[in-house]
C-alpha cells in the first residue's frame, strides 16, 4: 500500500537555512512520491511572532511537517534546515 503523504515546508523570505537546502526537501519529497507544498509566512509587525503560523508550538522557520493525507495526522515534524533529518523523515 503506497502512502499517502505530503511534505509541509513553511519558511519566509530571507531565510538562510531555507536557501542553503536549495530545493533537497522537495526532491526528497518527489523521490519518495509525498506531494509537497511550501507556504510563505509573513511575521508579525514586532517580527516576534508570525502571522497564521502553522502550529501554536510554532518556533521558526523552516519548519517541516509531514503529513498523513488519509487521516490529515502528523507523522513528523521538525524546525531546522537539516538534509540528514529530511532523509530520516522521508523513510517514515
Amino acid at each position: 500500500m503506497s502512502k499517502n503523504y505530503k511534505l509541509w515546508c513553511y519558511t519566509e523570505k530571507n531565510c538562510p537555512p531555507c536557501e542553503m537546502m536549495e530545493g533537497y526537501h522537495e526532491n526528497a519529497a518527489s523521490a519518495s512520491g509525498y506531494q509537497y507544498q511550501e507556504v510563505m509566512l509573513v511575521r508579525t509587525a514586532d517580527r516576534e511572532d508570525w502571522i497564521d503560523k502553522p502550529l501554536s508550538d510554532f518556533k521558526g522557520t523552516p519548519w517541516f511537517k509531514l503529513e498523513n493525507l488519509d487521516d490529515n495526522s502528523t507523522v513528523d515534524s521538525f524546525y531546522g534546515g537539516n538534509k540528514k533529518r529530511i532523509d530520516i523523515m522521508m523513510e517514515k
